[in-house]
């Protein structure tokens, strides 16, 4: 046993660094990665770096990302030739190896313990969402190195005092925290209350060092919103927030995290020895206040429709302070050591109910976000493809409800009739459905009056061949029900009685059908030269 012991101990350093290593493999190991979302920050990014400004479309002036420093990285990597779909795991991999080691440097200092850390960071790196979103090309890995950044200086805060360099950088972290996405004005109201508790002997010469960096970065960014956007919200604020309507599906949305990844019982301690643990060991005390607030932050939001990627910045504050609360407060060593391996057996068992029972709660798992861009069903990846080769250099006009990879490829102008790309939208959307994001969809009056020219909506469109035939044989006017656009409402006082859908292949054997709905040139050119199928619908 001495030996097992030695070695551990003597060579600590290489063993983290392997664990180090085999968490960003796992992260990052196998090909398709992306998800949809991440190409609305590329396309937000190109249009930037090819002059039609921070626009999803030219000409349209709304901010329809949250992610306006995740999107700026971007723009600077295709500034350098590195396309969007490689330079996302350029920045990915350094970034969410920092936070991992950070995630372990936090620990350490909290619970006082190498082994416990180890813990931590194995419970973290593991972890189904962490490790799901950390190459998926979206910013939650940078998100995650800023929130466990913050808690690690204001660590440093507590314990050591403050002096005008570390208040500095402590600053200039929040303000980028803000740059990456909004909602971390909970982090930055958090931490700036936590520096002025921690800092009762502050001069006000102290406080230039907080505030100037918000003046210089912050203040002008929403003075630029404010004149560039007409407003300093983002417009996917206005298409997921609505009013008190989310509050079910946030508590849901925490429902299904807490039970899949078995922490409600654990949750349940943290939340009965909280005061507790606010006396006893202040810093982690302090980290259970903000993941309180995260959490009442996500109920008001109402939750989100991907797999826990809004929890996914104080996961691992909630590893640490559930395990402080276990070493805390329950004395008997062999109890609290097996509550500790309880919480691992749960972070293993959850990659059985993610993967098995996931896709049964209407919250979309990790893979089934990236199917969506490539696997053979879907291949919304393709499609993008396909319709940049075959309207290349015409003013064909597309709605879609996936509203990244397909209009970042086919750069053809685009309606995204969800409404998170479009600022009208909000304003007429009609209800759709309580899933956030899908809360709103676009009027079909609104679509024609785009003139738009094809319909897309591959989740319902696909076919494989077999499938395709079948269908096609018995089409009927029920099928346009599958664009989810309200067919039935008069347009433009006039109802619609007709409509042509366009058989297009795809490759792997699949056909994707879309609504012909505007007549267009460059459309009836392409169905002649290909022989693609068109078929007629009818009400009557």
């Amino acid at each position: 046993m001495k030996i097992p012991i030695h070695f551990y101990r003597h060579n600590f350093s290489i063993i983290l660094i392997f664990i180090l290593a085999i968490l960003l493999w796992y992260a990052f190991h196998g090909d398709n990665l992306l998800v949809d979302d991440s190409f609305i920050s590329f396309n937000y990014a190109k249009n930037l770096v090819e002059g039609n400004g921070i626009v999803w479309s030219p000409g349209e002036r709304v901010e329809g990302y949250t992610n306006f420093l995740w999107v700026m990285l971007f723009a600077f990597g295709l500034k350098i030739g590195v396309q969007p779909e490689i330079f996302t795991y350029v920045i990915s991999i350094p970034i969410y190896l920092a936070g991992l080691f950070l995630v372990y440097l936090l620990a350490l200092k909290i619970l006082k313990s190498r082994t416990l850390s180890l813990v931590v960071l194995l419970l973290v790196g593991f972890n189904h969402s962490i490790a799901g979103f950390a190459g998926s090309g979206m910013e939650t890995p940078l998100q995650m190195l800023e929130f466990v950044l913050v808690g690690y200086i204001l660590w440093l805060g507590f314990t050591n005092g403050w002096n005008t360099k570390r208040t500095l950088f402590f600053s200039i972290v929040l303000c980028l925290s803000l740059l990456t996405r909004p909602d971390a004005i909970i982090l930055v109201g958090w931490a700036i209350t936590g520096w002025f508790f921690s800092n009762r002997n502050r001069k006000i010469s102290d406080l230039i060092p907080l505030v100037a960096p918000f003046i210089l970065l912050i203040l002008p960014w929403l003075i630029w919103k404010q004149i560039y956007y007409g407003s300093i919200i983002p417009n996917s604020f206005n298409v997921k927030v609505q009013g008190f309507d989310g509050f079910g599906y946030g508590f849901y949305y925490l429902f299904l995290f807490s039970v899949f990844f078995g922490l409600f019982p654990f949750l349940i301690i943290v939340a009965g020895k909280g005061k507790s643990l606010v006396l006893h060991n202040r810093i982690a005390g302090y980290l259970a206040i903000l993941i309180l607030l995260w959490l009442v932050y996500i109920v008001w939001v109402g939750g989100d429709f991907m797999e826990f990627r809004f929890l996914v910045p104080v996961i691992p504050f909630i590893f640490i302070v559930i395990i402080s609360t276990l070493t805390e407060f329950i004395k008997d060593r062999y109890i609290s050591t097996a509550l500790i391996i309880a919480l691992c057996i749960g972070t293993v068992s959850s990659f059985y109910f993610v993967n098995r029972k996931y896709h049964h709660y209407r919250v979309e798992r990790v893979e089934e976000l990236r199917d969506h861009l490539y696997a053979p069903a879907e291949n919304w990846a393709e499609i993008g493809k396909l319709m940049g080769q075959l309207f290349d250099g015409t003013d064909v006009t597309i709605a879609v409800g996936a509203a990244g990879v397909i209009p970042y490829y086919s750069r053809l102008e685009s309606v995204d009739f969800l409404g998170l790309n479009d600022k009208v939208i909000p304003q007429i959307g009609e209800v759709f459905t309580n899933i956030p994001g899908h809360l709103i969809i676009a009027p079909l009056e609104y679509i024609v009056n785009r003139n738009v020219n094809l319909v897309i909506q591959p989740i319902r469109l696909m076919f494989n061949r077999e499938t395709f035939f079948n269908w096609a044989r018995v089409a009927n006017w029920n099928d346009i029900y599958r664009f989810y656009l309200d067919i039935d409402k008069p347009v433009n006082n006039k109802q619609i009685n007709e409509a042509t859908l366009v058989c297009i292949p795809i490759k792997q054997g699949y056909t994707l059908v879309v609504w012909y709905l505007t007549p267009h040139e460059a459309i009836d050119n392409v169905i002649q030269e290909y022989g693609l199928r068109k078929i007629y619908l009818s009400r009557k």
